[in-house]
C-alpha cells in the first residue's frame, strides 16, 4: 500500500504545472516544488498526503470502514439549491458537532506561495481563468489550532477542491454553499451578520491536508448545509489588519465557534482522525511499530 501511495505521489507530481494560479487569500509567490527537486521536502511530505487523500477516494468502501469515517458517505448528499447551482443536503437529522463530510484537497498552497496539484485535470481548472467572486475555492488552515491528528505548530495551507471533478464518496464538503453574500466593503458588517446566521456548518481542519465539515447546529433531514466563506471569498481581497469594532466582534464570535467546534470534532472523533492521518500519511491505516529500545543486561552480583 506504501509503495502505490509513493508511485501515485510520483505520478502526480510529474504532471503539476510549473505556472502559477490564484488563491483567495495568499498570492501564489513561490514556484510549485516537484518529487525529485533538491529543495522539494516539504512538497514531497504535502505531495504524498495529497496522494492518500486521493487513494482514500477511489478506495472509500475498502478502507473507510477500517479508519471510522463510512458513514461520511452517507450523511449528506448534492441537490439543487435555491440559494446557488448545486448545494449539499443532509440526509437525516444530524445532531451539532457532527462530521458529515469531507473537502478534498485536490490544490494546497504553502504560506509562502508553493502549489501542489495532482494532476492535469486539476491543472487546467485551476490555472483557468480567476473563479466569481465567492466561488468555493480556498480556505485557510489557522495557526494555532491542534487537534489528536494536527499538531499545534503544523503549517499553514490553503486548500481548494475541483468543482469539475466527479465527486467522489466521502468528500462533498465543497458543495457547501454559503447563505449569503458581501457585495462590498460597505456590506461587510451585514453579510457576516446574515451569514452566521443561516450557517449550520463550519469547515475545520482534521489532518494535513484534509478539512472536514462539521455541524455548528442541529440540522433536519433535507436542510441545506450552509458555511460562511468570508467576505474575502466574495470580494477576491485579502482580510484586512485591522476593522470597524462591529466587524471585528463579528469576525471574534466567528473564531470563537470556529476553535470550539474543532475541540469538538477532536473529542469526538479522536481515534478515527488519528487514523485518517496516518492512511493519508502512509496509505495504511496502520500506524508503524515504535522502534525497539535495547535493554541493557543486568549486571550480577560479585
Amino acid at each position: 500500500m506504501l509503495l502505490r501511495l509513493l508511485l501515485t505521489a510520483r505520478v502526480c507530481a510529474g504532471l503539476a504545472p510549473n505556472h502559477r494560479a490564484t488563491p483567495r487569500v495568499s498570492p501564489l509567490s513561490g514556484k510549485p516544488r516537484l518529487l525529485g527537486d533538491a529543495d522539494a521536502d516539504e512538497a514531497i511530505d504535502i505531495q504524498y498526503c495529497q496522494a492518500g487523500t486521493a487513494l482514500l477516494a477511489n478506495e472509500w468502501t475498502a478502507v473507510a470502514e477500517t479508519i471510522g469515517i463510512a458513514e461520511l458517505s452517507e450523511l449528506a448528499e448534492a441537490r439543487p439549491s435555491e440559494i446557488h447551482g448545486t448545494g449539499l443536503f443532509a440526509t437525516q437529522d444530524l445532531t451539532k458537532g457532527t462530521l458529515v463530510t469531507l473537502y478534498r484537497p485536490d490544490l494546497t498552497v504553502d504560506d509562502i506561495g508553493n502549489a501542489f496539484m495532482l494532476d492535469e485535470a486539476d491543472a487546467e481548472h485551476f490555472q483557468a481563468s480567476p473563479e466569481a467572486p465567492g466561488s468555493r475555492q480556498y480556505f485557510v488552515w489557522p495557526r494555532g489550532v491542534g487537534t489528536s491528528a494536527v499538531p499545534a505548530d503544523c503549517p499553514r495551507f490553503w486548500v481548494a477542491a475541483n468543482p469539475t471533478k466527479e465527486a467522489a464518496p466521502g468528500f462533498l464538503a465543497h458543495l457547501a454553499n454559503d447563505g449569503a453574500a458581501c457585495t462590498g466593503q460597505d456590506d461587510i458588517e451585514r453579510y457576516l451578520v446574515d451569514s452566521a446566521e443561516l450557517a449550520n456548518a463550519c469547515l475545520l481542519p482534521l489532518c494535513i491536508p484534509v478539512m472536514g465539515l462539521v455541524l455548528s447546529k442541529d440540522v433536519r433531514q433535507d436542510d441545506e448545509l450552509l458555511v460562511t466563506y468570508g467576505y474575502d471569498a466574495w470580494l477576491r481581497t485579502p482580510l484586512a489588519a485591522t476593522h470597524p469594532a462591529t466587524v471585528e466582534a463579528l469576525l471574534r464570535t466567528g473564531a470563537s465557534t470556529y476553535a470550539g467546534l474543532t475541540v469538538v470534532a477532536s473529542e469526538r472523533y479522536g481515534g478515527a482522525l488519528k487514523r485518517l492521518a496516518t492512511f493519508v500519511r502512509t496509505g495504511s491505516t496502520e500506524e508503524a511499530p515504535p522502534p525497539r529500545v535495547k535493554r541493557k543486561k543486568a549486571s550480577g552480583f560479585g
